[in-house]
């Protein structure tokens, strides 16, 4: 008899020193398959785990986590979250529905630096303590270091007087004079060096009233850092006070059916590496900044029937080598600025080599300052923009977006070809580039 466990072969003849040895050997396989199916639920009464914090949703996820993996399932109700819950490997984390399960921030406590807090430290002393406590999640930082990978997103374990102690020591220098603040802005749900895991069917609110703003390279209302293969499902991310939805340096995500709105940031953020992400079905709308912000290095992804309206800036922007991506069957309108932005990047950083193709981006751009479909600025090179209807109309007597695709003076290798170009558009292409290489047909729907 033979069997296979991964490259190694077991030979035996009935022998129980062998088969004593292949049980060992498959004895994590055994463990994974039997916690896979171990489900946990967490609720005010009748479920497994009895409280309506992020304590008691902690306690489940730790729970099935032990096991191996399995599904955690919080009940029909608001629950308070004064931290992350932080999840781990082969956790499927469920609601009970956006309408009925709500994870909603606790409300917003900040604070003054009265001592600089150093890097290295693992604590800050601030003017005035009271509001804060221990089991809360913070952020430091102050205007020298107000955001990116700058800030200090950290959990107090003690509060002694004025002096908050942290779980871990500080990633910058935080001072007085620049103004260093503690406030407690963090994920509402949080997955760092994870795989496998599924957040669905529930809704974040941030509570942003009252509380400091971080964008997104750190905390979002969902966030995963550094993780593969990580589902976020018919969510609703609402009022946070940074972005809705934040994947960074994470392989093969896929955000499906979500909704991101009246965040103080942007709605759905990938970026610092994401690659081959998938976003369908999702809503991004009435968010301080951009709906669908694709940040550095989002390659191979792929964004198809999403909406992105009503943003303070742009509907979709790329930039810093978000590259090889397609964009297909997604709605841009009315948004601030552009319907689809290229950010001015010089060649080696452009996000070049992009399709968006079979989208309708319509009315982007305000009275005071009209907008544009397609805004194409730096270096960006080899994109094809092909079968996109473009639509315009007045607001208060003004054309809003008078440009269906503008292509700058640096980009070069674009192809533009069989749009339909719709109501009030005053110039459908407006092509500034000398590049010889650029292709468009003629203008239809005029």
């Amino acid at each position: 008899m033979r069997w296979k466990y991964g490259t190694f072969s077991i030979f035996a003849a009935g022998s129980g020193l062998a088969l004593g040895l292949l049980a060992v050997l498959l004895m994590p396989l055994m463990v994974w398959g039997k916690g896979s199916q171990m489900t946990v639920t967490v609720g005010s009464a009748g479920a497994d785990v009895i409280g309506t914090d992020n304590v008691a949703i902690q306690k489940a996820v730790d729970r099935v986590a032990a096991a191996g993996g399995g599904t955690v399932v919080i009940k029909a109700g608001t629950y308070l979250l004064v931290d992350s819950v932080r999840l781990a490997s082969h956790i499927r984390l469920r609601g009970e529905g956006v309408e009925k399960t709500l994870l909603k921030k606790a409300p917003g406590v900040q604070c003054r630096l009265k001592l600089d807090a150093d890097y290295g430290e693992a604590i800050a002393t601030v003017e005035n303590a009271s509001g804060f406590a221990s089991g809360m999640g913070v952020t430091i930082l102050d205007k020298v270091s107000p955001g990116g990978w700058t800030p200090s997103v950290r959990t107090i374990i003690k509060v002694e007087g004025n002096t908050l102690h942290f779980d871990r020591f500080l990633g910058m220098d935080y001072s007085v004079e620049n103004q260093g603040q503690v406030f407690n802005t963090f994920p509402l749900i949080a997955g760092f060096n994870v795989e496998d895991v599924q957040v669905e069917d529930l809704s974040v609110d941030g509570s942003r009233a009252g509380s400091g703003i971080l964008d997104g390279c750190q905390a979002a209302g969902i966030y995963f850092f550094h993780s593969q293969r990580v589902t976020v499902r018919r969510c609703l991310a609402h009022d946070y006070p940074g972005d809705g939805i934040s994947l960074q340096f994470v392989e093969d995500p896929v955000v499906e059916n979500c909704e991101a709105r009246g965040n103080a940031y942007l709605g759905i953020h990938l970026g610092t590496g994401a690659l081959r992400a998938v976003v369908r079905d999702c809503r991004a709308h009435d968010n301080e900044q951009d709906g669908l912000f694709l940040c550095w290095r989002v390659q191979h992804a792929r964004y198809e029937r999403n909406q992105s309206w009503n943003n303070g800036r742009d509907g979709i922007s790329l930039g810093h080598k978000d590259t090889d991506n397609v964009f297909i069957g997604n709605s841009c309108f009315g948004n601030a600025h552009a319907g689809v932005y290229f950010r001015n990047e010089v060649a080696a950083n452009a996000a070049s080599r992009n399709t968006f193709q079979e989208n309708t981006i319509a009315d982007n751009g305000r009275p005071g300052a009209p907008g544009y479909g397609i805004r194409i600025d730096g270096e960006t090179r080899d994109l094809k923009i092909l079968s996109n209807n473009f639509r315009s109309r007045r607001v208060e007597g003004v054309v809003v977006q008078p440009v269906g695709i503008y292509i700058g003076p640096k980009a070069g290798g674009i192809v533009a070809n069989q749009n339909l170009f719709q109501g009030d558009l005053r110039k459908p292409i407006v092509d500034e580039s000398p590049d010889a290489h650029n292709q468009s047909t003629p203008p239809s729907g005029q």
